[in-house]
């Protein structure tokens, strides 16, 4: 294999009267601090040769991947863009410093960063390369990032900091979309418009011609936004709607049967905006539907990003990032970005592909009965916080599996039915001496058993043993280092789309774990920050 020779690359021979190193030994940076911390941590764990497989070799040598890496975490760190970066290269020796970049070679362009993330995207900047593997679908896990965070782990692992067989915990977090959130009209006429730009890159001028003079509006070719109306008059909101509807029907007859990939995809999100968002009465009448439907499609900019909650009463539009932490050491041991609609256990299988601990604690939206059962198959159990058992709760009536049956605290015998249904007649009920307490309201108790009932009640009885209370009650150290995770990753997205806002949490993940590695050092050095 050809060895690379990287230009700009921290590691030098000999320095220059403009290395940084040389125009801070007057007024040299405090050995505890962040700076001089984040530079020796990142000599250590990120060196040119991490990233040699991302280069062909061939040409002239590219810019130092372990400054451009360097770069892009102190992006996110400092919460600015490509060339808010490049400036702070350029005008702050602390900068410089860290990416032990003299000034004269300061030199770079915020295009270089966009291309660094390609490749740490897609291992390649060739756009056919690249556009075939978007077109197979290509998933976070399997990007050359993932291997830069893996070596953070690897290292914490060499260092001591973290067992990887020790109990860990899962949580998530919500991350703002970077696109706006649309109403109805904005996201239905943006819909069409697409579908419009798709259908005449496919078809002849003459016949796209003809196609648009037979819409009801004719703003798709030359306006951006929604058309402009007396948006306080409901009539004119009506007709709009009516004229939006009757358009995309129109497309919906002319494009079927034209080959092409595009159309297809601007096709089906016009679809999904339509039924997402509008009714049609018996009398062909369009109205926009009360409520939000399930996955709703909120942006066209960003077709991904979706409404998810934290709580009742807290909502948001994006994404989530799910974490694995190894609490006792600060260790991020996985990270995973989906839309923010998606239940927080339904992360746990792709969680789990990047870390296998024996158990793993979460809280209850973990402990459905098909998670556990899914994780438990990969050889990790999950424990969640647990209410005491009451004396004539579920988990003190006797199941027996073989016979299909459920034995209540008094001895009562009854059959579980379909769909896992079991019921006390009430008139058992009310001659047994526990009634009250039992079956308050007379009516029979009912219970359901669930496909996995047996693996449920031993994880919670495993909860409710006192081994594991330390551990579970370690939630607030999670919460802690999720939040030290986000002044890393932020909280607002930068980039549209899962599989990019996943590259901005790797960063950010990379960033922590960098940190902790460096704190650890520094303490083990006598440099505590």
């Amino acid at each position: 294999m050809t060895r690379l020779r990287f230009t700009s690359t921290p590691v030098r021979a000999q320095k220059s009267f403009f290395d940084p190193d040389v125009l801070l030994e007057q007024r040299p940076l405090n050995a505890e601090s962040f700076y001089v911390r984040f530079r020796t941590i990142c000599d250590e764990v990120l060196p040119d040769a991490l990233f040699a497989d991302l280069y062909t070799g061939i040409g002239r040598p590219p810019i130092s991947p372990s400054l451009l890496m360097r770069l892009h975490l102190l992006m996110g760190h400092a919460r600015c863009g490509d060339a808010m970066a490049i400036e702070n290269l350029l005008y702050d020796e602390r900068w410089r410093y860290m990416c032990q970049l003299p000034l004269h070679e300061c030199t770079l362009h915020p295009t270089t960063l966009h291309y660094f993330r390609l490749r740490l995207l897609f291992g390649t900047i060739n756009r056919t390369e690249i556009a075939r593997l978007k077109a197979e679908g290509i998933q976070l896990r399997d990007a050359p990032i993932q291997r830069i965070f893996a070596e953070t782990k690897r290292v914490a692992v060499e260092l001591g900091l973290l067992d990887p067989e020790d109990a860990q915990y899962v949580d998530s977090t919500y991350i703002l979309g970077a696109a706006a959130v649309q109403d109805t009209f904005t996201l239905l006429f943006q819909g069409i418009r697409q579908t419009v730009e798709a259908h005449g890159q496919t078809v002849d001028a003459a016949t796209q011609q003809a196609v648009v003079a037979a819409l009801r509006r004719t703003e798709y070719t030359t306006d951006r936004k929604k058309p402009a109306i007396d948006w306080h008059d409901a009539a004119a909101r009506s007709t709009l709607l009516a004229d939006l509807v009757q358009d995309a029907a129109m497309l919906l007859t002319v494009c079927e049967g034209v080959d092409s990939a595009a159309l297809r995809t601007a096709l089906a999100q016009m679809t999904r905006l339509v039924a997402q968002d509008v009714d049609v009465t018996e009398d062909g009448k369009a109205t926009i539907r009360q409520g939000v439907a399930k996955e709703r499609q909120c942006s066209v900019v960003d077709p991904e990003m979706r409404h998810g909650r934290k709580s009742s009463s807290k909502r948001f539009t994006g994404y989530k990032a799910h974490v694995a932490v190894e609490p006792t050491s600060g260790i991020l041991t996985a990270i995973v970005t989906t839309d923010g609609s998606l239940h927080d256990g339904l992360a746990t299988a792709a969680i789990l592909e990047q870390t296998s601990p024996a158990v793993m604690g979460g809280d209850n939206a973990y402990a459905g009965a098909e998670v556990r059962a899914a994780a438990l198959e990969q050889g990790t159990a999950i424990l969640t916080p647990t209410a005491e058992a009451t004396p004539y709760s579920k988990d003190q009536f006797a199941l027996d599996d073989a016979a299909r049956t459920v034995t209540c605290p008094a001895g009562q015998t009854a059959k579980i039915g379909k769909h896992g249904a079991v019921h006390f007649a009430a008139k058992t009920c009310s001659a047994c001496p526990f009634h009250a307490e039992c079956n308050p309201r007379g009516k029979g108790r009912t219970l359901t058993i669930g496909a996995h009932e047996t693996l449920q009640r031993h994880l919670r009885a495993a909860a409710r043993s006192g081994a594991w209370d330390e551990f579970l009650r370690m939630r607030c150290v999670v919460e802690h280092t999720i939040a030290k995770f986000l002044r890393w990753a932020g909280r607002q997205g930068r980039y549209l789309g899962t599989t990019k806002t996943g590259l901005q949490m790797a960063f950010g993940a990379i960033g922590y774990n960098l940190d902790q590695l460096g704190r650890h050092r520094a303490v083990h050095t006598g440099h505590a920050a």
